[in-house]
């Protein structure tokens, strides 16, 4: 049976000690557009950013979740040297890997948010 969906979102959920650093490096480091807020108050806040079809939702709430641990995810962007000269410079961007190429084709590198999500930019070749 073939489904269907209609949305993808990746739930990211931040404690309020990270939740400002979070919001300015998914506006300011990654270039992302809010398209979405709420503010009920310090422990329930909230933006949607929309990337690669898909949105990621920064979550200023409680971790229903918190033994998973940290997310890793990926965006795929049309140079990453570019990206990459453009935040290795940033201060208080975690670098985790430097820029580097997969045996398939896709060069990508790695670094943190500073939740400690896991975040990949690649391109693929």
């Amino acid at each position: 049976m073939h489904m269907t969906y209609n949305d993808f979102q990746l739930l990211l959920y931040v404690d309020t000690g990270h939740y400002e650093a979070c919001k300015a490096f998914y506006q300011y480091v990654l270039g992302l557009k809010v398209f979405y807020s709420w503010d009920e108050g310090v422990h329930d806040r909230g933006l949607k950013f929309r990337a690669g079809g898909g949105v990621i939702v920064l979550l200023c709430q409680e971790d229903p979740f918190p033994e998973y641990g940290p997310v890793h995810f990926q965006l795929e962007v049309d140079d990453v040297q570019s990206v990459y000269a453009r935040v290795k410079d940033i201060l208080g961007v975690e670098i985790t890997q430097e820029p580097f190429r997969r045996p398939y084709g896709w060069e990508m590198f790695r670094m943190r948010d500073p939740a400690g999500n896991h975040v990949n930019i690649y391109q693929t070749h």
